[in-house]
């Protein structure tokens, strides 16, 4: 299943190299966070709040992910997974200034 995960940019330098950790997690459960394509701008601003980073400092990764491995959150359009996800899963990269260009502009 296609998901997005938010993460502030200072993160980039290992998620590629050992993917997304549920060790790395703020909150209280050990899972990684996982959102639908549609609440991309949510996550970034809970990302910003969240980790004290600027919306400009917000990367998302796309991930491809069995969705056996998933946890339907009691918030629409969230998932999380209590697993490491690996390197393997990581799909694409998305920066703020792709995500805030206007579909209009294209």
């Amino acid at each position: 299943m296609k998901l997005r995960h938010a993460t502030p940019a200072r993160n980039l330098a290992s998620i590629p190299q050992r993917g997304l950790l549920t060790r790395k997690r703020k909150g209280r459960l050990p899972v990684v966070w996982l959102h639908a394509p549609g609440k991309t701008s949510w996550a970034q601003l809970h990302t910003v709040k969240r980790h004290s980073a600027r919306v400009e400092d917000v990367i998302v990764f796309e991930v491809n992910v069995p969705a056996r491995w998933l946890r339907h959150s009691p918030r629409r359009g969230l998932w999380y997974v209590r697993r490491d996800i690996p390197p393997a899963r990581l799909r694409r990269l998305l920066h703020f200034h792709e995500l805030a260009a206007s579909p209009l502009a294209a």
